[in-house]
């Protein structure tokens, strides 16, 4: 009988935040302008990504080097003492982290890679797999503006990418680091003297130590540090990766505990989520990107796009604001995260930013409710597993997690209310065909949250936003042994992560992205599980940005399709559809 560990085998074989008051009104780009990456040619091998860039100011940057020239051919941190800028004083209109690497020809495993400064997580993303006759190239970009206060003293910093480098596993991956931290334009006061107009936070309080994430291999596992923060703070938030490891890779294809054996696959069902607590007590919940790395399943379906932020993870940002009333009385508080059904193992890495008003030494208040209900996820067993071991038909997991919280502070001129709705739905559908022929399971993930966040302050005014996060997986793979007596594995998958906010600057602003990654291919292996080669690989992807803020829209639309692991056609798209359109708001 065919199983899952086949998946495991063949790969080894190859080896947003809101706009609140204080908070910049576009959480994925503070720019008014795109910055709209070079076309990929046609034939190129190289990796080849539609991501709109992060737009960069028209101010000079002073440049600042974290690391140069490193080659990273083991397990050992790349350690940095970082010095911020005397040419470019804080405040700073924008602080961008740039990161160029490569990987040499040759055989090597996709690998993790992470830069902490501070003990703050700053880059966290994986490598592409190089070919023997192929080194790919890749550059990472990452807005960290909102890490400003920490960038603003001398810190101690890391960057790391698991290698290992043998007779065997012979690429080597080399990089060099760099914060651009652009001033403001000269003229206008830039002083951020008013705490409420604020660009960044004002404080950064990591929960990792030594530079690195945290492991955390269990449901009980927790990411944890205890702070005695201001006491006057205005606004909370945290923002948390979560990267599946080992066991966990492939999370989305586990399946109860009673099932491993039949299924040969992971145990604690197909659902993961991430859980904020304070003091003990689960205060939100945050969803888990299902990331697929490039030597995920099958490493031929990956060039030359990798699936959707497989190099570079977007963090997800949990607003606690409702809570700093009682966050804001100079006691010692704990805040954890830790990934639920967590099954060897996660790494996490997550921040605390707040928001501080310096006219008031103590900010009293109270929070008017804490709901949040415990995690409840239910499976529907439709599974057939007949006498002879053969298995065929369902199962799903799913979960409805509603949780609100509120509460209030009393600013110098008045009192500000806040409250915090999330609607986190989550199934995971599994089909399963198994019997002496075939291994075939079909998975469709949904994963949509919707966070509605809604402030009156003194003046009576209420403010809504509304949040819109989705990333669904579908993945259906075979197992079989084709006419030629080869073992193949065939795969087809899509990933479409998409982010939407409406924002309250009038009726039609609002800022959404989208970023769809498809792929299938063969791969085929000997009788002895040897790599034969691959065939029928496509894959394509479309990025598309829109928004309607800042009194203009703007609209970047890219496709890339790619066949046999190149590129065969890039075109771009002069409209969006992600928004609204006047005749639509009409209706």
């Amino acid at each position: 009988m065919y199983t899952k560990k086949l998946l495991r085998i063949a790969g080894f074989l190859l080896g947003l935040s809101l706009f609140l008051p204080g908070v910049r009104a576009n959480p994925f780009d503070s720019q008014q302008a795109l910055n709209v990456p070079p076309k990929p040619v046609i034939g190129q091998r190289d990796e080849a990504t539609a991501d709109l860039l992060i737009s960069h100011p028209k101010t000079t940057p002073c440049i600042v080097p974290l690391f140069q020239a490193d080659s990273f051919d083991n397990y050992a941190p790349r350690p940095f003492t970082y010095t911020p800028p005397a040419a470019c004083p804080a405040p700073w209109a924008k602080v961008v982290f740039v990161g160029n690497f490569s990987v040499t020809p040759g055989r090597q495993f996709d690998r993790t890679a992470y830069l902490f400064l501070g003990n703050a997580n700053l880059y966290f993303g994986t490598t592409p797999e190089p070919r023997h006759d192929l080194g790919p190239t890749w550059n990472i970009e990452k807005d960290v503006t909102d890490y400003s206060t920490l960038l603003a003293q001398p810190q101690s910093g890391a960057m790391t990418i698991f290698n290992i480098v043998n007779s065997t596993y012979t690429g080597i991956i080399n990089g060099s680091g760099y914060l651009y931290f652009y001033p403001y334009s000269q003229g206008g006061d830039h002083s951020q003297a008013d705490p409420r107009k604020a660009d960044v936070p004002s404080a950064v309080f990591p929960l990792n130590s030594g530079n690195q994430p945290a492991y955390l291999p269990a449901t009980s596992s927790l990411l944890s540090q205890q702070f005695t923060f201001p006491t006057n703070m205005t606004q909370m938030y945290v923002d948390i990766v979560a990267q599946s490891q080992i066991g966990d890779e492939f999370w989305y294809s586990c399946v109860p505990d009673q099932y491993e054996s039949e299924l040969q696959s992971c145990g604690g069902t197909g659902y993961r989520q991430a859980v904020v607590q304070i003091d003990g007590k689960a205060v939100a919940y945050a969803p888990i990107s299902p990331w697929i790395y490039t030597g995920g399943i099958d490493p031929d379906l990956w060039g030359p796009t990798p699936g959707a932020q497989t190099l570079n993870f977007k963090a997800y940002r949990v607003n606690l604001t409702p809570l700093v009333a009682e966050l804001d009385d100079g006691q010692p508080h704990t805040i954890s995260v830790s990934v639920y059904n967590s099954s060897n193992y996660f790494s996490v890495a997550a921040s605390v930013l707040v928001y501080q008003d310096p006219r008031a030494g103590r900010i009293t208040g109270g929070v008017t409710a804490v709901d949040v209900p415990a995690l409840s996820p239910q499976t529907t067993d439709n599974l057939v597993v007949d006498s002879s071991g053969d298995v065929s038909g369902s199962l799903t997991v799913s979960s409805d997690a509603h949780t609100h919280l509120s509460g209030y502070i009393n600013l110098p001129d008045g009192r500000q209310n806040t409250t915090v709705d999330q609607d986190l739905q989550f199934a995971n559908a599994q089909t399963y065909t198994i019997n002496n022929a075939i291994y075939d399971q079909d998975i469709v993930l949904i994963n949509p949250v919707k966070t509605v966040t809604r402030i009156s302050g003194p003046g009576g005014e209420t403010r809504t936003s509304v949040r819109n996060w989705s990333f669904p997986l579908n993945l259906d793979y075979k197992f079989f042994q084709d006419s030629n007596g080869n073992y193949d594995i065939a795969t087809t998958v899509e990933q479409d992560y998409q982010n939407k906010l409406d924002l309250p600057l009038g009726g039609k602003s609002a800022v959404a992205e989208k970023n769809d990654v498809k792929a299938q291919d063969t791969l085929i292996l000997s009788p002895g599980f040897s790599i034969v080669g691959n065939s029928g690989m496509t894959s394509s992807q479309h990025f598309e940005f829109q928004s309607s803020s800042w009194g203009r829209p703007l609209c970047y639309n890219r496709t890339i399709e790619n066949a046999n692991s190149a590129v065969t056609a890039v075109t771009d798209a002069a409209t969006c559809d992600l928004l609204p359109t006047d005749d639509d708001q009409g209706d």
